[in-house]
């Protein structure tokens, strides 16, 4: 039951992706339903995880399948949590459009895992907090990429003295980007060093898994000068900006091509 709701979860974040666009395209607020849609389902997605958890007693992000999932529900969850915090539902569309992504990029593999199709990675306490704060951290790192997307582009605008009534200020952009930021960097600062207590444990660092830790140490070496220029240089914002892009650019080499690898080695 919990892998047939991770298997379904894309259509209704689609759904709720698809009532925000609409509305920011009509310069109206959201629809209601298109709001307890999403938080809906996000929490049906966080029970069907904690239930595959349950079911399975281990991490629900055993397989890159499994972890595109948990990713997929926690850009959504944090999605969920700014706008009941700022008030700001400018960027939903594009937060649940991502979420929806890579519930369905994670449905061929959860459905060959219904199947038993896909050998198990076992890993052990330190690898799944490692997996865990990553996740989370990464989940930060897009959303601090989508929000850097809308301040460049708030800011091309302010420069070229367009005036626009939608969507937040580069203010409030400002602020919103620099917390997800150094939300970011707190989850992956764990993650990095039980990564290397992990790799360190399983006979030091080499193939996929040096690698691996190599593209986090790159992540988490920009994500904290992102997150100086936010707090310490505000006026620096285009340049935290675009650390912010890379960071997203990096994240997903690392989670899209590195992780597989090293997961499909270690099976």
């Amino acid at each position: 039951m919990p892998l047939a709701v991770l298997l379904l979860v894309g259509v209704p974040y689609v759904a709720a992706a698809v009532g925000y666009v609409e509305s920011r395209r009509r310069g109206v607020p959201p629809p209601p339903w298109a709001r307890a849609l999403g938080v809906a389902t996000a929490v049906v997605h966080l029970a069907a995880l904690v239930a595959l958890g349950a079911q399975e007693h281990r991490s629900p992000f055993r397989s890159s399948s499994e972890a595109e999932s948990f990713l997929a529900f926690s850009l959504a969850a944090l999605y969920v949590v700014i706008e009941s915090t700022s008030r700001v539902t400018t960027y939903g569309g594009g937060f649940y459009l991502l979420a929806s992504l890579l519930s369905c990029a994670s449905v061929p593999g959860l459905a060959a895992a219904s199947r038993g199709g896909v050998p198990a990675y076992a890993h052990d306490s330190i690898r799944s907090f490692h997996v865990g704060f990553a996740l989370l951290g990464t989940a930060n790192v897009l959303a601090g990429g989508l929000l850097a997307i809308g301040y460049l582009g708030a800011y091309r605008r302010a420069k070229a003295r367009v005036v626009e009534d939608a969507g937040p200020s580069l203010f409030g952009l400002q602020v919103l980007a620099r917390h997800a930021s150094a939300l970011a960097l707190g989850l992956l600062g764990p993650s990095l060093a039980l990564g290397i207590v992990a790799v360190v444990r399983e006979g030091g660092f080499h193939g996929w898994a040096a690698a691996e830790i190599a593209v986090a140490g790159a992540q988490f070496v920009i994500v904290l000068a992102a997150t100086f220029l936010w707090w310490r240089r505000p006026r620096q914002g285009a340049a935290a900006a675009w650390l912010n892009v890379a960071a997203v650019a990096v994240a997903l080499v690392g989670f899209a091509v590195v992780h597989p690898l090293l997961v499909r080695a270690a099976a």
